[in-house]
């Protein structure tokens, strides 16, 4: 039985979690390391302070936002993360916010920080939430990252360093405040989104809308409108179609993918149509099955 399993038997499952993913539990919990190497995080309710020395002797205690920070990174965290605004120095009055999430366990935060600083800029600033989350801060005065730059640098950080991560691009700001406001919208979003499959590892406002969109509506409408469209088609169709919208409408690329030839993926279309009334070749008819491919997932 490993640590994690024997502290849950002790202290309650709930008491015990793995990874910190959820939103605002940094505060809740105390973070550790075991022998086996797992990170886990104990809450701080369940927790003596004669057991909390105990806790030490057998794990290794890690702070819950993992580097040493100046100034101006505290300056920002305390502005992002407990709307606490300060006469330091932010170093940064017009740019865009660069989210992140870390969806792995062993994340090594100084290769993360030091890959995106060399392939971006120095100037960039990162403020960490927590042991797997936060923000770039990136300055106006710089070239914007583009989508495919953050993309190309998430997967080679994946395939040198193994941390898988997602990204939110933030929208411009023009001032300090400008930048709170943005914040706590965008990560209401990103929250939003990563509950829905996309393609990229890459979310934007515009990449956004369709599921901010979804999120608005009510489950039963949503589970009536798929009842009504696609109660007659099968798995296979659905998939077709999805892996043909993926493809951009490429229909070579979209035949290649699924293993069948071009006519193959035509009469699975055509067939599509038949049963649903809806053409994904048409614009309006491609965004309506966008979104619903999005409600089932």
């Amino acid at each position: 039985m490993t640590d994690l399993h024997k502290l849950k038997n002790i202290l309650g499952r709930d008491n015990v979690i793995q990874h910190n993913h959820e939103k605002g539990t940094d505060e809740e919990f105390l973070w550790y390391r075991t022998q086996e190497g797992e990170e886990l995080g104990i809450r701080k309710t369940a927790v003596t302070s004669d057991n909390e020395q105990l806790l030490g002797v057998f794990l290794t205690p890690l702070a819950s936002r993992p580097m040493d920070e100046d100034q101006t990174q505290s300056a920002w965290f305390e502005l992002l993360y407990n709307d606490r605004t300060s006469d330091k120095n932010y170093r940064i009055e017009k740019g865009r916010l660069l989210h992140f999430q870390i969806n792995s366990e062993d994340v090594e935060h100084e290769l993360f920080v030091e890959a995106f600083q060399n392939m971006l800029s120095p100037d960039i600033i990162p403020v960490w939430r927590d042991r797997y989350s936060g923000v770039f801060i990136e300055p106006s005065d710089l070239p914007p990252t583009t989508v495919q730059q953050l993309d190309e640098l998430i997967h080679t950080i994946e395939s040198d360093f193994y941390m898988k991560t997602t990204m939110f691009i933030g929208s411009p700001f023009s001032s300090i405040q400008e930048a709170k406001k943005c914040f706590d919208k965008e990560e209401d979003f990103y929250e939003v989104v990563a509950e829905y499959p996309q393609r990229s590892q890459i979310y934007t406002l515009t990449s956004a809308l369709p599921a901010i969109l979804l999120h608005q509506a009510k489950r039963d409408d949503l589970t009536y409108v798929q009842n009504q469209i696609l109660k007659e088609v099968d798995t296979e169709l659905l998939n077709t179609v999805k892996v043909l919208l993926e493809c951009d409408l490429n229909y070579s690329l979209a035949a290649k993918k699924l293993f069948i030839h071009r006519n193959s993926l035509q009469y699975r279309i055509e067939k599509f149509s038949d049963l649903t009334g809806l053409d994904p070749k048409t614009f309006m008819d491609a965004v309506t099955c966008h979104l619903l491919f999005l409600s089932l997932d």
